[in-house]
């Protein structure tokens, strides 16, 4: 029987880093980092084109389209891609995202961006479940930077949009509070720890999850 995979889920409120950390820790690591990869497993599996599936994964809408767009539109190419601003899931595309997620940890050392893996991963012994989340003025002033959005109050409308959608995304798919730091092993307020202790931590927690797995001491098997 080959090592327990270790698994780092990531849930994030929007415009607190969480993405920027999870792409971090699997770099550090030399795990697999998965975001859109699930979405276009999940495309494979459905038989669809994964543009019109991101349709139903990930869209904007209404007056936060309008004021997005511009800003999107011909920006610039950085190294680091911030996210999508607004995510919209159904039930299908749920379930069907969440084989995904079971498959591959099954599979590999990974790092996991949102989409309840927590919830669906519950009871791997490699677990490592971290909530990355910050003051909304810290969020509002890096949305404000990421995505050239020069009015304040805008960039503050994304936010608390984007908090609401993701509590009754999570409540109807999981039938749970999303912001219960009970069901976390680690929560990091980034605008007090910043980036690089935010990391340091996971990588400490990660380390003792191995030793009590007892794959401490050299690098996390990466393979299947």
């Amino acid at each position: 029987m080959g090592k327990e995979k270790i698994l780092i889920t990531i849930a994030r409120q929007f415009g607190s880093g969480g993405s920027f950390i999870g792409k971090a820790l699997a770099r550090s690591l030399g795990f697999r980092y998965f975001d859109r990869e699930i979405l276009r497993q999940a495309a494979g599996i459905i038989g669809a084109e994964e543009n019109s599936l991101s349709e139903r994964e990930e869209k904007l809408s209404g007056f936060l389209e309008d004021i997005i767009r511009p800003f999107i539109v011909g920006s610039p190419e950085a190294a680091y891609m911030p996210p999508p601003m607004h995510a919209v899931y159904d039930r299908e595309l749920f379930e069907i995202e969440s084989r995904v997620i079971g498959k591959i940890g099954d599979e590999y050392d990974s790092v996991i961006m949102g989409r309840a893996a927590r919830r669906v991963l519950g009871g791997k012994p490699g677990l490592v479940n971290v909530f990355i989340h910050a003051p909304r003025g810290f969020r509002v002033r890096r949305i404000m930077e990421i995505y050239r959005i020069a009015d304040a109050s805008e960039a503050g409308k994304i936010v608390d949009k984007s908090d609401r959608d993701r509590a009754r995304f999570i409540e109807a798919m999981a039938g749970e509070d999303w912001t219960d730091l009970r069901n976390y092993h680690l929560s990091i307020d980034m605008e007090r720890a910043g980036f690089k202790a935010a990391q340091e931590m996971v990588l400490l927690l990660v380390d003792q999850v191995k030793e009590k797995l007892g794959q401490g001491g050299g690098p996390v098997n990466t393979g299947g």
